[in-house]
């Protein structure tokens, strides 16, 4: 099954977005889907109609609010369901603050088809406070995918039981990777193009002159990031023992770079202790303490 010729629908999840960039998204990516819906996490009714708002009279797109936010990978799940009712073959999910180039999906579209069948998910590499991240030097089959900028097929998504509700936030995108890969699928990464995407608060540090970045997520962010590391590694230890401790290195990186460049330090320290202690004891969901 290759993606020309079949339906392609968008999804994008929004929560607290920049109208400014959110309706660059939006531009970027209606003429090149045949319609786009849009997940709206907003926390109260008024904050909802003002995304609403920002679509309104615009055929091609379908608004559904949550009713408050249940996460990006229930958004992501609810998206891809309503996208089944549109008759999508394939869905293009999205982050809200990412801008596609023009022909994007033309690019990830054909470049697909010359994996087979197999071929159920392909992305591309992106560019986030000036560094560009990719996993592969000239493209090809991949590990991971990250959400927004991927093209997926609508049945394997189905197949592998959409994106994982009790993960709320993070690592949903690596955990069905995962499952897809299990599944026997292959996950492309291709070269032709690539897009910007932004990566929390980004800044640039200098240590003993070298250059590093720091996301500046929130504590809350770091107990999601830790959590479902944890649960990820668990499950997928012995399926790709490799790619587990290479995310655990990425995981000590992170963890560093925040010590020595970020600010609130200690709730960020206690949050990621917070999130390997529930990872390990399996306590998922939203997590409604403070830090």
């Amino acid at each position: 099954m290759s993606a020309p010729n079949q339906k392609i629908v968008a999804v994008i999840v929004t929560y607290r977005p920049n109208p400014e960039l959110l309706m660059r998204n939006f531009q970027a990516l209606a003429p090149q889907v045949a319609e786009i819906v849009v997940v709206d996490n907003s926390d109260d009714a008024t904050q909802a109609e003002s995304v609403r708002q920002l679509f309104a009279g615009r055929e091609q797109v379908h608004y559904l609010w949550n009713q408050g936010n249940q996460g990006i990978a229930f958004a992501l799940s609810a998206g891809i369901r309503f996208a089944e009712q549109l008759g999508a073959d394939w869905v293009l999910t999205m982050d809200q603050d990412s801008v596609l180039p023009d022909h994007y999906v033309a690019v990830l579209t054909e470049d697909v088809r010359a994996y087979g069948d197999r071929a159920v998910s392909i992305g591309t590499p992106f560019v986030s406070a000036s560094h560009r991240f990719a996993d592969t030097r000239s493209g090809g089959p991949v590990k991971l995918l990250i959400t927004s900028g991927n093209l997926i097929r609508v049945d394997a998504v189905k197949q592998a039981g959409y994106f994982r509700d009790e993960f709320f936030i993070d690592y949903v995108d690596f955990d069905l990777s995962l499952r897809l890969r299990k599944l026997g699928y292959l996950l492309i990464e291709t070269h032709r193009i690539s897009f910007n995407h932004q990566l929390g608060n980004a800044t640039r540090k200098t240590l003993f002159g070298k250059a590093f970045s720091c996301t500046n997520y929130s504590p809350l962010r770091f107990y999601y990031m830790s959590r479902n590391r944890i649960v990820f590694f668990k499950e997928n230890i012995w399926f790709d023992p490799a790619l587990v401790f290479r995310c655990a290195a990425d995981m000590c990186k992170e963890t560093l770079k925040m010590l020595i460049g970020e600010e609130d330090r200690k709730k960020k320290v206690t949050a990621i202790l917070s999130g390997i202690r529930d990872g390990l004891l399996g306590r998922m969901g939203k997590y409604n303490g403070r830090f």
